[in-house]
This record gives structure tokens, C-alpha cells and sequence, in this order.
């Protein structure tokens, strides 16, 4: 029978979330794993299975600590235009403070889509999140805040995109090109608006 382990798992899956976001699957060694977690290599493989497993683990525990948490104000029921443009802004701000951008995203691109657990992942994220904008824009429309004839879907997709670049432009450090590119896509969103008489 497997021991208990002695040390809190999910405080331990936070450490290896960091490490696998910053250093991607790779270049994380299960040395740096075991270092970093402070724990033995039997600890970590009776704890978490593989490191591809506790990879897995990791990138779950990033969709529900820092993923779900930042598009929370868009699940909300009354999220509207203000909402989407609020969350827009917040989401360039994050970009300056934690460059290593996005787990999923990294993972993605680190496995060239052949990986179907991370695929499984992403395609959840990206799922989510075109139906919390689309929930948004369907409600703005919905209060006369942008025009009936809208395609919600088409610019909840167009959303999805420019975020997703966005993570891109904040890793490169490219602040200005960001500043810029949240400014235009703010703009667009603006275009959208009805002028109340």
C-alpha cells in the first residue's frame, strides 16, 4: 500500500505549475522537479506518477488557479461591453507582470498540437473563453449597447485571436506593441457601440 504523503500535494503542484509555465516540459528536468518541491524522486512518483503526469496535473492546476480566475468578471451573468473592455485592459496589464504567458498556450506550441492531453486542454480553455465573450457580446446586444445586427460569434472568435497574441507580444517584451494593439482592438470594440440619444 502506498504511504501517505507527508507535505501538502496542492501546495506542491503550485511549485511545479511555476516551473513547467516558465521552463516548459522539456527543459524541466525531474532533478529540478525534485529540488524544487523539496521532496524525493519515490515522494514525487508515488505522489504524482510520472512527470508527465504531474505535468498533466500542472496544467490543470493552472487552468483552475490562474486561467478561470482572470475571465471570472466575463462569467459573471450580467458581463456586458464594459466587462469585455475592463477584462481587455487587465488582461494587457498581466502581460508587463507575468511574461512567461500562457501555460496552455506554451503547451500547445511546445508539443505541435501532437500531444492529445494538452490538445484536450486547450481546446477547453479556448472553448471557455469564446463562451464567456460570446455571453458578453450576446448581452450588450441584448441592452442596446451594440448593434443588433452583430455577429457575436465572428467577434468572439476575433477576441480569442488577439488575446492569444497578446500573451505572444508580453513574452517579447514588446509593451509598446501591445499598448497599441489593446488600444486598437478597444477602438474596434467602441466601433461596435450605439450612440444612446
Amino acid at each position: 500500500m502506498a504511504r501517505k504523503a507527508n507535505f501538502d500535494r496542492q501546495e506542491k503542484l503550485l511549485i511545479a505549475m511555476e516551473l513547467f509555465w516558465k521552463k516548459g516540459y522539456a527543459n524541466t528536468s525531474v532533478s529540478e522537479l525534485v529540488e524544487a518541491l523539496n521532496i524525493n524522486r519515490f515522494s514525487l512518483y508515488n505522489t504524482y506518477g510520472d512527470k508527465q503526469q504531474l505535468y498533466y496535473e500542472a496544467l490543470e492546476t493552472y487552468l483552475n488557479h490562474v486561467s478561470f480566475p482572470l475571465a471570472k468578471p466575463l462569467a459573471k451573468e450580467d458581463a456586458d461591453l464594459d466587462t469585455l473592455a475592463d477584462f481587455l485592459k487587465k488582461f494587457a496589464k498581466r502581460q508587463r507582470e507575468k511574461t512567461c504567458g500562457c501555460f496552455v498556450q506554451n503547451a500547445l506550441v511546445e508539443h505541435a498540437g501532437e500531444d492529445h492531453q494538452v490538445l484536450r486542454k486547450g481546446h477547453f480553455i479556448f472553448d471557455y473563453m469564446l463562451e464567456i465573450f460570446t455571453h458578453a457580446l450576446e448581452n450588450a446586444k441584448r441592452q442596446s449597447q451594440i448593434s443588433p445586427d452583430t455577429n457575436v460569434h465572428q467577434l468572439a472568435r476575433l477576441l480569442l485571436n488577439h488575446i492569444q497574441g497578446m500573451r505572444v507580444l508580453g513574452k517579447a517584451k514588446r509593451y509598446d506593441d501591445l499598448d497599441d494593439a489593446v488600444a486598437c482592438l478597444l477602438g474596434l470594440l467602441n466601433g461596435y457601440r450605439v450612440e444612446k440619444h
